[in-house]
């Protein structure tokens, strides 16, 4: 048993992903940024700053913040961690997404990732054979200023999240 349990974690490290699988109880259709869950956009904010982490390998962070950037459409899905070498980056797979994969905006829920996330260069989405990525390189381009501001400036975060929510 001690061998299989070595094996499977010297395999795990040798693909540098680490497979997480998380349930989420949201009503949202998609990525949210109904604040109706977290209590607004004060609260919002609040949870995503005390979650940022500088490591994509901060499993548990990085879960609360797949969670709280809105990637938590009913059901379940499985997170690929990929830590071991640049480019970094998580994979977030929706098996039986809610509503079809090509009417969801995963654009906000990305950016905020990339933004909690000190050293994550991409986020992947995949469903069913379709995949949505955004690299931290496009996220700047789009938001106008490097997107790791969101995750060292609390204000900045605050007015992203609020200019999502109207």
């Amino acid at each position: 048993m001690m061998k299989k349990a070595l094996a499977s974690m010297v395999l795990g490290a040798a693909l540098g992903a680490l497979a997480l699988t998380g349930c989420t109880g949201s009503g949202a259709d998609g990525p949210s940024t109904a604040a109706s869950a977290t209590g607004g956009p004060e609260a919002r904010t609040a949870a995503l700053w005390a979650d940022r982490t500088a490591y994509v390998g901060d499993n548990s962070k990085v879960i609360a913040l797949v969670d709280q950037a809105g990637f938590g459409p009913l059901g379940t899905y499985t997170l690929s961690l990929w830590t071991t070498r640049p480019p970094y980056a998580v994979t977030i797979d929706l098996p039986h997404p809610a509503k079809p994969f090509e009417q969801t905006d995963f654009s906000e829920a990305a950016t905020i990732l990339l933004g909690t996330v000190r050293n994550l260069d991409a986020v992947h989405v995949t469903s069913q054979g379709k995949t949505y990525s955004l690299t931290a390189r496009e996220a700047t381009a789009t938001l106008g200023h490097d997107v790791k501001t969101l995750g060292t400036d609390r204000a900045a975060l605050a007015v992203y999240i609020r200019s999502s929510e109207d």
